[in-house]
């Protein structure tokens, strides 16, 4: 219990600052070590509670909003991402979703679409892996270049199909890929009747806070939809982010 105490007083400490501070100045103001803090500040990052910038400071986070919801008795991920994904629905005709960082995986937050597809209202707060999914590489793609190494680390990636990549070079050369196109494919890597097309959701310094997909069976799609999807799936992601930071606290959306 000690040491949630000591992490939920990260959490305040940030909370109170209401602007982007580094690590020595938390630690300072906590009176902690920093690598003690710093390890405390990667993990709410990952759990997208706390946002790094590319100068190595640290903020409240976009994923606050879902506790800020929660306490005053709001359930799922909010309008603006509900009526998002039913505008990609009705745009592509297929099933789109919205996932959002947890423990270094994506995890489904709202999908709209065919409730015997995949995914599903069902599949909400399922967790998927990020080297292996469209939501994850766009996520990822634009993340601070220490957090992608970090996960890059851990490979050898777990194997899903034959089409999986599960080395360290060639998630890079993906997530390199997918940054220069601005959206990620997913291509039967997760599962073999599914691909897959998503882009960032992107705060005000170009990082990514969620990603929004749409998925359609391998045997219906054709490589030159493709780009047709991602049209749409970028503007759903650009909506989205733009929606998010209106309704985000002013100590996430200003960047000192």
């Amino acid at each position: 219990m000690k040491s949630l105490s000591r992490a939920l007083m990260v959490l305040t400490e940030l909370s109170r600052r209401g602007h982007p501070v580094t690590l020595t100045d938390i630690a300072g103001a906590v009176d902690l070590h920093k690598s003690t803090v710093h390890r405390m500040l990667a993990t709410f990052v990952e759990y997208g509670l706390v946002r790094r910038d590319e100068a190595h400071r640290y903020v409240i986070g976009l994923g606050a909003l879902d506790l800020a919801r929660a306490a005053r008795g709001d359930s799922g991920p909010g309008q603006v991402v509900a009526t998002a994904l039913r505008t990609l629905r009705r745009t592509t005709g297929l099933t789109a979703s919205y996932a959002q960082p947890r423990g270094g995986q994506m995890t489904f937050t709202a999908v709209a679409g065919d409730p015997e597809a995949y995914p599903s209202a069902d599949t909400v707060g399922e967790a998927v892996p990020m080297h292996a999914t469209a939501l994850g590489k766009a996520y990822l793609a634009h993340r601070p270049r220490v957090e992608v190494d970090r996960h890059v680390a851990r490979a050898p990636f777990q194997h899903f199909t034959p089409r999986t990549v599960t080395d360290a070079y060639g998630l890079l050369r993906m997530l390199a890929q997918t940054r220069d196109r601005g959206f990620a494919v997913e291509d039967r890597e997760y599962a073999s009747d599914v691909r897959s097309v998503a882009a960032p959701v992107l705060d005000h310094d170009g990082l990514a806070v969620a990603a929004v997909a749409v998925t359609v069976p391998a045997r219906l799609s054709r490589t030159g939809d493709v780009r047709m999807f991602a049209a749409a799936v970028i503007a759903c992601a650009d909506e989205l982010g733009a929606g998010l930071l209106r309704d985000a606290p002013i100590a996430t959306r200003r960047g000192a």
